[in-house]
């Protein structure tokens, strides 16, 4: 009976580990910005299609945004986002930086960038933050594996994967406060 009653509970246990969401995700940033400066963003005009997808994308990344005290405004924005999702196999050079918010804090870290590449299957989602002002990327976060077809997508799954990517990006507008972000 013990032997059945193991054999059920690995059984269940293995089963359970084939939806669970496998991605990799990464952040790369610039060294020379200021991110305690940003308190708005506006998204990038683009050609959006009319999608679940990228609709559901959208809307996780504005709330996002908005727990991290950024306000969304027209004009004078103070970072432009722009995502990309990608379906297909991607080649994609990162780079091996220091978290950011070691970063921001400035503890001792060595200030070159090395790059890694990194061979994604399954697609990605990229989130890109630019400087509204000069149009230059200053973070861009990515999580690949997304459109894997061996994934059971649950319901809000683009949310978590937005959030995830989200994580990857610990700053808070400027004037807020740090807290705990909630699964929103």
């Amino acid at each position: 009976m013990r032997k059945l009653l193991l054999f059920a509970f690995l059984l269940i246990i293995s089963l359970s580990g084939c939806n669970t969401l496998r991605l990799m995700v990464d952040n790369d940033y610039s060294y020379e910005t200021d991110f305690t400066k940003y308190k708005s963003y506006n998204f990038l005009n683009c050609e959006i299609d009319t999608s679940f997808v990228c609709t559901e994308i959208q809307d996780a990344i504005r709330r996002q945004m908005k727990a991290r005290g950024y306000k969304m405004t027209e004009t004078d924005p103070g970072l432009l986002v722009s995502y990309s999702i990608i379906r297909d196999r991607v080649d994609y050079k990162g780079y091996f930086q220091p978290s950011l918010d070691r970063w921001v804090n400035r503890f001792d870290l060595e200030d070159t960038y090395k790059t890694q590449q990194f061979h994604f299957g399954g697609g990605m989602i990229l989130v890109s933050l630019l400087d509204a002002e000069s149009s230059r990327l200053i973070w861009r976060g990515y999580a690949s594996g997304v459109f894997n077809k061996k994934i059971n997508k649950p319901v809000n799954y683009y949310r978590s994967v937005v959030r995830t990517i989200f994580d990857q990006y610990p700053l808070f507008a400027a004037g807020e406060k740090p807290h705990k972000i909630e699964d929103i």
